[in-house]
């Protein structure tokens, strides 16, 4: 067993970007991943961002899921309830996440902490750059040969691929930009309910230019509104995890077991944007075209969104789990 000074040693060269022995970093940054999700769970504390109720039909096939509110701390802490259902119970998948750069810097957390909840069948379509029509071919052959029970889409509103530009090759924009991004989003809607998978979409940050242009939302609005309008949609205000009361911020106070930046200064507040004020590698470089580097360094910000996606999504898989485990026999 590792001693809490190893912890420490392994922290801060997690924070500081140590990478001189590039194995045992790795090894430490996953340990510290892996321990940090185990002592969530064990705690309670595992990202209660939102509440929801799963209501279900006696003796029917079809699952309905209602009730689903932003209740994301404004301050980016993410607690939860703990299950009602053993951590050794597999619950069933398969739940698959979409998304653009953000997405990919949090899929690792998204999947880790899907793991330790015990669903097994979980895999991630992200890359940066990218947005919702990138994607829909994909979609159409995962919905027919994958059948997802689950599927988390994030995209924060790119328009670099041949898909989000004009007849002249332009980048759309304005209410051209929106109604695409409104089609596209329709579109996968209709794409998973002829399968029968739940869809969540996911809200993106606020970036730190946006705040300043007060041009940020948008997009984040018409999810909302998506989902409130469509049965089996719900809307995940993950960007709250990384904000500070709605606003931008650079840092948040550690989570519980977080490797934590305890330098003078600090305050024991750890960096949750990237220095392009977009992402969240704290040592990030600029990206290009929406695509980001590896992180060398603990990435808080990747990993309090992954836990924002992921957490509605086992509260969902476990409430279906639990009513197949009580219910009785239909004869």
């Amino acid at each position: 067993m590792r001693t809490e000074e190893e912890y420490q040693d392994g922290d801060d060269a997690l924070l500081s970007g140590d990478t001189s022995h590039c194995r045992r970093g790795r090894k430490a940054k996953q340990a510290a991943t892996e321990r940090q999700l185990r002592q969530y769970r064990r705690w309670g504390l595992l990202g209660s961002l939102f509440a929801l109720v799963a209501v279900f039909a006696a003796g029917t096939a079809g699952l309905t899921t209602a009730g689903l509110t932003s209740g994301a701390s404004t301050t980016g802490q993410v607690r939860r309830r703990s299950t009602t259902v053993s951590a050794q119970h597999v619950l069933e998948g398969p739940v698959i996440l979409y998304g653009d750069s953000l997405a990919w810097e949090a899929q690792d957390s998204f999947r880790q902490a899907l793991r330790i909840a015990g669903i097994r069948e979980v895999s991630t379509e992200t890359f940066g750059g990218t947005a919702i029509c990138d994607w829909l071919p994909q979609m159409r052959r995962d919905a027919i040969i994958v059948h997802p029970r689950v599927v988390v889409v994030e995209f924060s509103g790119n328009a670099f691929t041949p898909c989000m530009r004009d007849s002249d090759g332009r980048p759309l924009a304005g209410p051209t930009y929106m109604a695409k991004y409104r089609q596209d989003a329709a579109t996968v809607l209709g794409i998973f309910r002829a399968v029968g998978t739940i869809v969540y979409l996911a809200g993106a940050p606020i970036s730190r230019q946006a705040e300043l242009t007060h041009s940020g939302g948008p997009l984040n609005q018409m999810y909302a509104t998506l989902a409130a309008t469509n049965l089996g949609v719900r809307y995940v205000d993950a960007g709250q995890t990384v904000l500070n009361h709605g606003r931008w911020t650079e840092r948040l106070p550690c989570l519980p077991d977080e490797p934590c930046d305890r330098r003078p200064g600090s305050n024991r507040q750890n960096v949750v944007r990237a220095p392009d004020g977009a992402h969240f590698c704290p040592v990030g470089g600029a990206a290009a075209r929406g695509v980001t580097g590896l992180c060398p360094v603990w990435s808080s910000g990747a990993y309090r969104y992954g836990l924002a996606l992921a957490t509605p999504v086992e509260r969902a898989l476990t409430q279906v789990s639990a009513t197949r485990l009580v219910s009785p026999p239909i004869h």
